[in-house]
């Protein structure tokens, strides 16, 4: 299994154009992964909290028959940080112009990870931007209450130490080496030892690539106080939603409740024996999903 994860990252990143553009007061950095024909399916992709582009790569490897698009959210990875709040209002703004900037021909697909689905869910409440949604891994239900409850409070604990030392410490906390593995070992479902390291090792790489403290702890405020349930009675396009059933963030149960909120057409697909983090563990099965929703929604696509 790691072979294929591992194979389909970097397939990916061998593809992959760097661009950047200038929305929202900000230099934004993103990735092109070219499909076979610019007449093929237009995919944008948001990652989730902490992250940056490379830990949807392997979805992006999948779909080597779709145009994918991955930014690095503001304030992450290669792109700058907002003047203002790191907010969700602010995040699903600064989609809108990114996606404007980008001047795709026709309504792209737009998909977004946990943090980055909470993001999607603000924009596409209240957009025309896209032709379908796509959320994995989404944060169905307010983090700090329901069965799920016990990862976020003691989270929340840690953030509130962060918020009051100084900045210097606060910043080698959250990078620390205990913080990030104990994260990744408790979101890590797999039993294969490859992937295991595999998955450890993309996070020690990519999830303490953050501007500074302050982005952290607004991104942090931001997961905690929204969630997709917000926004999902005023979905316009067809939603899919991807889970895993050993998710830590999410339940099932809300999982299916938010989805069936959904006014549009909704599909609900159940990754067995996988948590939070279907893009690594089976992003092949995630490209599957997303090719056979697009394929039954395809009216879609060709509406510019």
């Amino acid at each position: 299994m790691v072979l294929i994860s591992k194979k389909l990252a970097e397939s990916a990143a061998a593809r992959a154009i760097e661009k950047s553009v200038s929305v929202s007061g900000c230099k934004s950095a993103y990735w092109f992964y070219p499909g076979p024909t610019l007449e093929a399916p237009a995919i944008v992709l948001i990652h989730g909290y902490r992250g940056n582009h490379r830990g949807l790569e392997a979805i992006a490897g999948a779909l080597d028959d779709f145009n994918v698009y991955i930014p690095d959210l503001p304030g992450f990875g290669k792109s700058e940080s907002f003047e203002e709040n790191h907010s969700i209002q602010n995040y699903a703004n600064w989609l809108s112009d990114f996606i404007t900037a980008l001047d795709l021909d026709r309504k792209p697909i737009l998909l977004g990870h946990s943090f980055g689905s909470i993001i999607c869910a603000a924009f596409a409440a209240n957009s025309n931007q896209i032709s379908m949604l796509v959320l994995e891994n989404p944060v169905s239900a307010p983090a700090l209450e329901g069965d799920k409850v016990f990862i976020s409070k003691l989270t929340e604990k840690f953030f509130r130490v962060i918020g009051s030392v100084r900045p210097s410490l606060a910043d080698w906390l959250l990078k620390s080496w205990p913080m990030v593995r104990g994260m990744s070992i408790v979101m890590t479902k797999t039993r294969d030892r490859e992937l295991r390291a595999w998955i450890h090792k993309q996070h020690d790489d990519n999830f303490s690539d953050f501007a500074s403290t302050r982005v952290a702890l607004e991104g942090y405020a931001a997961s905690i106080s929204d969630n997709v349930r917000n926004y999902s009675g005023k979905f316009q396009v067809p939603t899919l939603v991807i889970i895993g059933d050993r998710d830590e963030i999410t339940s099932t149960e809300h999982q299916q409740k938010m989805t069936d909120s959904i006014p549009v057409r909704k599909y609900l697909s159940l990754h067995q024996g996988i948590g939070h983090l279907t893009h690594y563990e089976s992003p092949a099965l995630v490209a599957d999903d997303i090719r056979t929703f697009v394929t039954e929604n395809s009216q879609g696509i060709s509406n510019g």
